[in-house]
């Protein structure tokens, strides 16, 4: 994902770059139309060449002289029929120290929110969180840290030591807004997120299952390889045989193995989320070295 939306951002430059180049040709072929400035113009070009032959220094000098002050007399100058880089950092390349220049970082940003469509799905920011409305004071205090917490947390991913997330409790309890506000501040941070629903998860892992051996390592890439990877709503999904369980486990563990997170949300007891994913899935979401559970419960906040 991320280098997709790197090609789309370096793309953009490279056509704006190419806009702007145009129209500085068109603005020259403009300027050097001008009767007076043609002539100028056309006595420094002759005067180059002859000094290049035959040493004429002081003629070219006197001739771009002439052709300089020309130029100004119609309130142009040299630089304004020469292309100058934006950017002092990378010229214009979108490539400092083989890193993504800043200068391509919000066409970056925009691309990848794009591609991983998390406008559509994770509408919620931690900015839209609003306490205030929540009337037990138990439950707002305990929301309030976990944002709290989250906040900071979505700050470092993927380097943080707490790789698998699982927000268990009640619906209704604020579980999905908190997976949401993580999403888009990590992808506004230029990480790469892949947010589904457990069933969509489902039935990719279905399509991925049927199809040729050869092409499951690219159905496979985005949920693999994302830096944070969102399961919303796990317990939703029906069970199938040779799929939920198995790749669910793939999934989880290669994402631990490259050191990478996700988030997974359900309604779900930690005792039915063993009873129906078994004891292998259930061991990862409970690792007490890389993983841990937070119980959200409280009274449905979108009865409030």
């Amino acid at each position: 994902m991320k280098k997709r939306a790197i090609d789309i951002a370096l793309a953009k430059k490279r056509a704006e770059i190419a806009r702007q180049k145009d129209a500085i040709i068109e603005k020259t072929a403009l300027i050097l139309s001008i009767p007076d400035i043609k002539e100028a113009h056309g006595k420094y070009v002759d005067a180059t060449f002859k000094n290049a032959l035959d040493g004429f220094e002081k003629q070219e000098k006197a001739a771009k002289d002439e052709y300089i002050k020309t130029l100004a007399k119609h309130g142009y100058k040299e630089s304004d029929m020469e292309y100058a880089p934006s950017c002092p950092i990378c010229d214009d390349t979108g490539n400092a120290n083989g890193k993504l220049c800043a200068c391509v970082r919000d066409e970056y940003i925009s691309a990848l929110k794009s591609i991983c469509e998390i406008e559509k799905r994770a509408p919620f920011k931690f900015e839209d969180a609003n306490f205030e409305t929540i009337k037990d004071e138990n439950q707002k205090a305990n929301l309030k840290k976990l944002y709290e917490y989250f906040k900071a947390y979505a700050l470092r991913i993927p380097r943080v030591n707490i790789k698998n997330i699982l927000f268990t409790g009640n619906a209704g309890t604020g579980k999905t807004s908190l997976a949401s506000a993580i999403a888009r501040e990590t992808i506004e941070r230029g990480k790469s997120v892949k947010y589904v629903s457990a069933y969509e998860f489902n039935t990719a892992m279905l399509n991925t299952h049927t199809s040729p051996l050869s092409e499951r390592g690219s159905r496979l890439h985005d949920y693999i390889t994302a830096d944070l990877l969102v399961i919303d709503d796990l317990g939703m999904e029906p069970v199938l045989k040779n799929v939920t369980e198995p790749y669910l486990l793939l999934v989880l563990e290669e994402r631990i193995n490259r050191g990478l997170c996700t988030i997974i949300t359900t309604n779900l007891s930690t005792a039915r989320i063993l009873d129906r994913y078994g004891e292998r899935i259930y061991s990862r979401l409970a690792s007490k070295q890389y993983s841990r559970i937070f119980e959200i419960n409280g009274k449905d906040l979108r009865l409030n």
